[in-house]
This record gives C-alpha cells, structure tokens and sequence, in this order.
C-alpha cells in the first residue's frame, strides 16, 4: 500500500470516527449539551481539513518522511485513559481527572522520582483542575459525571 494511500485512508478514517461522534452528540435532546456538540462540530471540520490535505497532491512521500510511533511511550497514557473511563462514573469527574493528570505528570516527568517533584505535580494538576473546574461548571455550566468525591 502506498503512502499517499496510508494517509487518504486514515483521513477518511478520522473523519468518519468524527461525523460519528458529531451524530451522537446531537441525539440527545437534553439541555445542556451544547459544548460536546461544538466539540463534535469543530472535530468534522478538523478531518475534512484533513482529507482535503490528503487529497491534495503534494511531493511524493518516502519512507525517511515519516516517523515511526513511540508505542512505548504511548501505552502508559493509553492504560490511564482506559483507566480514566473506568472510575470517571464512580469517583467523578474532577477527581478522576486530577489522578489521570498527576499519573501523567509523573510518568512524562524528565526527572526521577522524589517527593518535591510528586508535590509539585499534585499542586500543577489541582490549579489546572480548579481552573477547569471555573471555565466548565461555573461559566459553561457544563454537566460534568458526579461521583462520591465529587
């Protein structure tokens, strides 16, 4: 199979997956889900720009062009994500994102492992998710899963 074959094909792979997940997000007919319909929106718009990209002719693409993909540093982050959609429905939302956060932090971290940096990166993931927290439920008024932390 051919590059440019390899790219069409996943293009019109991702705008399927995103007309599919734009289709979803306006079955429901309840308020208050205007930002994952938007979300979805601006998603198909993203993979058309793709596929008309892939459609494009350009230079031809050899093998040195493309990269190979890091799978062994994407699987910690696959296994959190996995583990996010889990527990989300049962601890909540902002707690579940907080420990998906902190896990990746310390995971991607640079440096080795110690205390101070564990401190830092709980404090970084609970100002980012107080401020996610303001933009979603207090100024979007999105409704976030509940759990029994929060």
């Amino acid at each position: 199979m051919t590059s440019h074959r390899k790219h069409r094909l996943t293009a019109l792979g991702a705008l399927l997956v995103a007309v599919g997940l734009a289709i979803v997000s306006f079955m429901p007919s309840v308020p208050g889900y205007e930002f994952p319909q938007l979300a979805a929106i601006g998603a198909v718009l993203c993979a058309a720009i793709l596929v008309l990209l892939a459609l494009v002719p350009s230079q031809p693409i050899t093998t040195v062009d493309e990269e190979p993909i890091p799978w062994g540093g994407i699987w910690p982050l696959l296994l959190i994500l996995f583990g996010f959609l889990l527990v989300m429905g049962w601890l909540g939302f902002f707690t579940t994102s907080f420990l998906a956060f902190f896990l990746i932090t310390q995971i991607y971290t640079p440096q080795r492992f110690s205390w101070h940096g564990a401190i830092r990166g709980a404090a970084i993931a609970a100002l980012f998710l107080g401020v996610l927290y303001l933009i979603f439920v207090t100024v979007l008024r999105v409704q976030v899963p509940s759990g029994i932390l929060v």
